[in-house]
């Protein structure tokens, strides 16, 4: 009769055991659907064709100087369109125009400087565009994007790390992306090395969705 009695007991143990397992297996389970849910939520609000006018864009450049203050400026004519799939980011594409005929410094020697041919060329050369070929999601609001800057007639490689933020009412996304070029790669080699090769980019702006 113990020995029944004995068995039994580890047979409640045992199946006590099972059974907790299941529940903890089970409520894993539920939160990892949670999880995934809210992941494709997400996904879903930042997803779209969204449009970037220039009254919403805001570019801003700098160029470090040897023993000096840098050289600061801004494009006042930026557009562009993004399109977003956060489920398949390689379908994702990016496209932005500067009118580099709306550069602005607060010298203005410098500014006509910029637009003169011995680096924009204006006049020759009145737009810059960049275009993706790759966007990479690093974070949930996060992308590395890859694409080409065509400026002077000559088409280089270049990148942007991108931030994304979504609007309460979804018809709208904060837009920050920072990046930048080498001039000397589109004949820009005026004043090297006092002034650097690098020229820093920061671009602000919202996108509306379309």
């Amino acid at each position: 009769m113990r020995g029944n009695t004995a068995r039994h007991m580890w047979c409640l143990q045992s199946c006590g055991k099972r059974f907790l397992a299941l529940v903890h297996l089970s409520f894993l389970f539920g939160l990892s659907l949670v999880v995934m849910s809210a992941a494709d939520s997400r996904a879903d609000i930042l997803s779209g064709r969204y449009i970037l006018p220039p009254q919403a864009v805001d570019t801003q450049f700098t160029v470090r100087v040897l023993g000096g203050q840098p050289v600061k400026g801004r494009f006042g004519t930026v557009n562009g369109e993004m399109v977003l799939n956060a489920q398949r980011p390689e379908a994702s594409r990016v496209r932005v125009t500067v009118d580099l005929r709306s550069v602005e410094t607060n010298n203005d020697r410098v500014t006509g400087f910029l637009k003169s041919s011995a680096m924009f060329n204006v006049l020759e050369f009145p737009t810059a565009e960049f275009e993706s070929y790759s966007v990479r999601l690093t974070g949930e609001t996060t992308a590395k994007v890859e694409g080409f800057l065509t400026m002077r007639g000559t088409r280089q490689r270049t990148s942007l790390e991108v931030e994304l933020q979504p609007a309460a009412n979804s018809r709208t996304i904060a837009i920050e992306a920072n990046g930048g070029f080498f001039r000397s790669l589109y004949g820009m080699d005026a004043g090297l090395p006092i002034y650097a090769d690098k020229v820093r980019l920061q671009i602000k702006g919202t996108g509306k969705r379309s």
